[in-house]
């Protein structure tokens, strides 16, 4: 993987696929290095740790004494003893400055799931989060830093797919379970995916480009897993694997927003979300 313009570390696996490189500073986004990409990709990646972050430090300072009673001396109780006092239970952890951090994405990847990135402010995010404004401020100087954050956590997801193309080339039972897995539309991440890509038809949204990118990367994959699908005749003869590459990753962003809309008033559940795509894709596979 080639060195991002305009900053160190390697570049986002959509750049390679866009005819627009360069355009964009990816300088501070930095992709994490996977490993067993396979077992990362068919689990829920929502979770992934930035590598780029601030490091936290946790309660470092001395236990204080015990608490009153706590320590019965020998001579006390009528017993020997050779232990020292008993040290003081010091209580939950602490948050660590990562931890935090991640509450934080956690907190804005749902509100930007839900309401859009216009449509969550800071100060809605940090009391989801449960922290003061300028708490959330220390963390992330802005709404836009913040969303960059959120994005390199689905280019991270992205990126274990990517890694994982080939195993998932295996087989069409492979290609079908990934859809019901990090690819299902009841997954955070595609829903979030799904409403920031209807944000970006605004060309002043500030991730527009990344998030176009990001779903070439996802059209990408799924394009190259049937293609080889094709080689081994495992589709039906006349079908474009790009066609219906395009299209089921368009009618599985489709489908997350039904999980989180029309599903939920429904007085029966209908239809599973993943079963819907993982149907469409099997109406092209066989000789």
């Amino acid at each position: 993987m080639t060195a991002a313009p305009g900053g160190p570390g390697p570049v986002p696996p959509a750049t390679a696929l866009s005819d627009r490189v360069g355009e964009e500073s990816f300088t501070g986004h930095v992709m994490l290095d996977t490993t067993d990409v396979l077992q990362r990709a068919l689990r829920s990646l929502d979770r992934i740790v930035e590598i780029e972050g601030q490091s936290g430090v946790g309660d470092t300072s001395p236990l204080g004494p015990a608490p009153a009673g706590r320590a019965v001396s020998g001579a006390a109780s009528g017993e020997s003893s050779s232990a020292g006092p008993v040290a003081a239970d010091p209580g939950p952890a602490r948050p660590t400055g990562q931890d935090r951090r991640e509450a934080i994405l956690d907190g804005a990847s749902a509100l930007f799931a839900e309401r859009g990135y216009h449509g969550a402010s800071l100060r809605d995010i940090s009391k989801q989060v449960g922290i003061s404004h300028p708490g959330m401020l220390h963390h992330f100087a802005s709404k836009e830093t913040l969303l960059n954050a959120v994005i390199d956590r689905l280019e991270a997801h992205a990126q274990g797919l990517l890694d994982s193309t080939d195993q998932l080339s295996g087989s069409s039972v492979a290609l079908l379970a990934a859809l019901e897995g990090p690819w299902s539309p009841a997954q955070h991440s595609m829903a979030l995916l799904a409403t920031l890509s209807a944000e970006i038809v605004n060309p002043e949204h500030p991730g527009r480009m990344r998030i176009a990118r990001l779903r070439l990367v996802h059209e990408h994959i799924l394009e190259t897993i049937l293609e080889s699908l094709a080689e081994r005749g495992e589709l039906r003869s006349g079908t474009e694997p790009a066609f219906v590459a395009r299209t089921a990753f368009s009618l599985l962003l489709g489908q997350a927003v039904r999980e989180k809309s029309v599903r939920t008033l429904q007085r029966r559940n209908g239809a599973v979300a993943e079963h819907d795509v993982r149907q469409f894709v099997t109406c092209f596979l066989g000789s």
